[in-house]
């Protein structure tokens, strides 16, 4: 009888062991930091976690692929571009994605959602206000317009549009932070009731109600986003888009605009005609 009770008291142990450990692997996917290749190379690297005895390890990334390091420490990450050394330190928890910049050079970016399921369009970048109501005006937009931002990040384009215009608008993002932070930043501008913001994968979700669309992606973004906006849009929907031109739509181009920011920086508009 004692032997029972011992193995019955040695299972209740193992349980609860592996509970403890099941949590401490839910924290540590949670906390997970992600890098993901959007070049069209391989890209190296070397990484060295900051509470590792380890030291610095290489790493090969391929194209398309993710690299997932489970854990609740910040690490350094230093690539080459060029013949300088680049080294960011990535904290716990958040997504990264080497891309090319403007000028086609190798750079790590914040805001890559990291998640297999779905397409990594582009990182997290605000567009400046002077900016934005650059393209809203450009969209020479209607008060019976429907507006909808596709990749709307904090809710910005959407929430100037409904303040300013006073017209109804939808943002779509698929990282449920970037929703949030728009809700709240829509409430604080009073317009909750003309907009809307959803949590879904762009290249899946219904905006065919539009009558003008705005996205600030990247120019491969764009293209893989022309077939869903050709499917989707009504002929004679507006198409402004931030920075990168649409490959494919060039007989379709109506305006554009080279304007300096309230950041120092020097911003494309085009805006297309469906």
């Amino acid at each position: 009888m004692r032997k029972r009770v011992l193995s019955i008291a040695l299972l209740l142990l193992m349980a609860v062991v592996f509970q403890a450990q099941e949590k401490v692997n839910t924290a540590d996917e949670e906390l997970a930091i992600t890098i993901r290749n959007v070049t069209n190379e391989v890209v190296q690297y070397v990484i060295e976690v900051e509470s590792s005895k380890r030291g610095p390890m290489r790493k090969s990334i391929k194209v398309g692929k993710i690299d997932r390091y489970p854990g609740v420490s910040p690490m350094d990450c230093t690539f080459s571009r060029g013949d300088e050394e680049i080294t960011y330190l990535l904290d716990p928890g958040q997504p990264y994605s080497f891309r090319y910049d403007e000028d086609g050079a190798l750079e790590l970016y914040e805001g890559s959602h990291g998640r297999l399921d779905a397409v990594d369009l582009a990182p997290f970048v605000g567009t400046p206000p002077i900016v934005v109501e650059k393209m809203l005006k450009m969209a020479q937009i209607d008060k019976e317009d429907i507006l909808y931002d596709l990749g709307c990040g904090d809710g910005r384009i959407v929430i100037m549009a409904a303040r300013v215009y006073g017209i109804r608008g939808v943002g779509i993002d698929l990282e449920p932070k970037r929703i949030e932070e728009s809700r709240i930043n829509a409430k604080g501008a009073k317009v909750e009731s003309l907009v809307e913001f959803r949590q879904a994968d762009v290249t899946k979700a219904d905006f065919s109600e539009a009558t003008v669309v705005t996205l600030y992606l990247l120019t491969e973004s764009n293209e893989l986003m022309r077939p869903f906006l050709e499917k989707q849009l009504k002929p004679g929907t507006t198409v402004v888009s931030h920075n990168y031109e649409i490959p494919g739509w060039e007989v379709k181009l109506i305006d554009d605009v080279t304007m300096q920011g309230d950041d120092g920086g020097t911003h494309n508009i085009y805006v297309y005609r469906r």
